[in-house]
Order: structure tokens, then C-alpha cells, then sequence
């Protein structure tokens, strides 16, 4: 279970998360969608790791990533929004030396990279240059590093962007298959498209919890224009964070 309690974070004087307060149980897929700026990059970033939050408390079955970062890293796949590779290695060495990196045995290195590659439609892909790859395929590489140690959560920031109709589709399969193992926690403007696979949805505005949803108390139209109403509105007021 993650658990987000009251979480502030500010770049200066400028507040871009303000008192966020959410839950993401093991099953789930949770999105989080808003107008550009909400904070919804910001947010997985903290979650990551790579920021720190002025206040509030993080925990992922209890862990606290203030008190014990390492075992909290452990337990979390990060996707970024940019999906950064090294463009010269193989797919299949890029995932070794990822997972080596994360502190796998020796043992299983090689037993890992071929369960993921083969979750993530990659078993064909293993010696081709990461730089000859459509973003399609990148992006299901970054996913492949994400998923290789079985995380308890996973955080993947805006993987719908960029990909077309039969790339979101297999995205979105592989997301259901992952939270049978994971929390799913994933950020993206797709709406409609993130409504036919999360469970619940949250909405960022101007940094707040501006709308939570569970998915499966609303007909899909009528919700995609709920939130779809809340993002044109912080649209509108003009949101700058990221």
C-alpha cells in the first residue's frame, strides 16, 4: 500500500504541491490527470525519490523513504516522463546492466531480462540498438527497466504520450498485467483512454486534490466529462507548475 499524507512541495516561493493526500492499494491502477502545470511530474518525482517534500509523510507498506531510502527505492519501478536510455547499447544489455545496477544476483540477471523482455514484447528486440527503435518500442524498454525487479509500486509518468492507437492498447495490457504484482500509479492527459483501464482517477489542479474518483461508480462518458470540465477550467486560470 502507498500511502501519500498531506504532501507540500515548493520550487522557492512557488507552492506546486499543496496538501495531497491520496492511497494507491496493491491491485490498482490509479491516474492522475490534470491541466499542464498541476504538478502531476513533480509528484512522481517526490514519489521516486528525486525530490524531497517540504512537508507530509510517504510510505510504501510502511517504509518511509526519509528514513530508509534504500529498502523505498527497492521497492519502486520509475518510468520518466523523457524515458531516458543509452541509445549505443543493445536492448537486451541496456536491461542487464540495468538490473545489475539495481543489485540483482548474479544468478538471476539473465533469468530476469528474459521474463521482462518477453512480458513487454521484446523477446525479438534483445541485439538491436536501443537508437534504432521507434518511441513505441523505447518506451516499452523504459517499462521493461521499471518492471524487472517486480516492484511493489509503479510509477509511470505520461507512457501513453507520443504513441499511436496500437501502441496505448498494448500499454494498457501491459499495466493490468503489472498490477497483479504492483501499485500502479500513472500520469497522462489521455482521458478516456486511462478511464477503460484504472481503477480510480485523481485530479490535480493548481497543485491540490481537486477531484478522486473511483471509476466504477460513473459511466465512463459521464466522468471523462467531469474531469475533462476540471482540466479545461485550471486550463483556463493558467497552471505553471510542472
Amino acid at each position: 500500500m502507498l500511502e501519500i499524507e498531506h504532501i507540500t512541495f515548493s520550487y522557492g516561493r512557488h507552492r506546486v504541491l499543496d496538501d495531497v493526500t491520496f492511497d494507491v492499494a496493491p491491485g490498482e491502477i490509479v491516474a492522475i490527470t490534470g491541466a499542464n502545470g498541476a504538478g502531476k511530474t513533480t509528484l512522481m518525482r517526490l514519489l521516486a525519490c528525486l525530490l524531497m517534500q517540504d512537508e507530509g509523510t510517504v510510505r510504501l507498506d510502511t517504509v518511509n523513504p526519509i528514513e530508509r531510502p534504500i529498502r523505498f527505492r527497492r521497492g519502486i519501478g520509475y518510468l520518466s516522463e523523457h524515458c531516458p536510455l543509452y541509445s549505443d547499447m543493445t536492448v537486451e544489455a541496456y536491461l542487464t546492466y540495468r538490473v545489475r545496477l539495481k543489485g540483482e544476483r548474479s544468478m538471476r540477471v539473465r533469468r530476469r531480462v528474459s521474463e521482462v523482455m518477453e512480458l513487454c514484447g521484446l523477446e525479438n528486440m534483445g541485439k538491436t540498438r536501443i537508437r534504432l527503435l521507434s518511441l513505441g518500442y523505447r518506451k516499452r524498454v523504459g517499462l521493461a527497466d521499471a518492471l524487472a525487479l517486480h516492484p511493489k509500486l509503479l510509477l509511470l509518468d505520461d507512457p501513453l504520450a507520443g504513441l499511436d492507437v496500437r501502441q496505448r492498447k498494448k500499454t494498457a495490457a501491459l499495466l493490468t498485467a503489472a498490477s497483479a504484482r504492483a501499485a500502479v500509479l500513472v500520469t497522462g492527459h489521455e482521458i478516456q483512454e486511462m478511464l477503460g483501464w484504472c481503477t480510480r482517477c485523481v485530479v490535480l489542479k493548481q497543485g491540490r486534490v481537486a477531484g478522486l474518483y473511483r471509476v466504477s461508480d460513473y459511466a465512463r462518458d459521464e466522468l471523462a466529462q467531469m474531469i475533462e470540465r476540471q482540466v479545461v477550467s485550471a486550463e483556463a486560470v493558467g497552471e505553471v507548475a510542472t
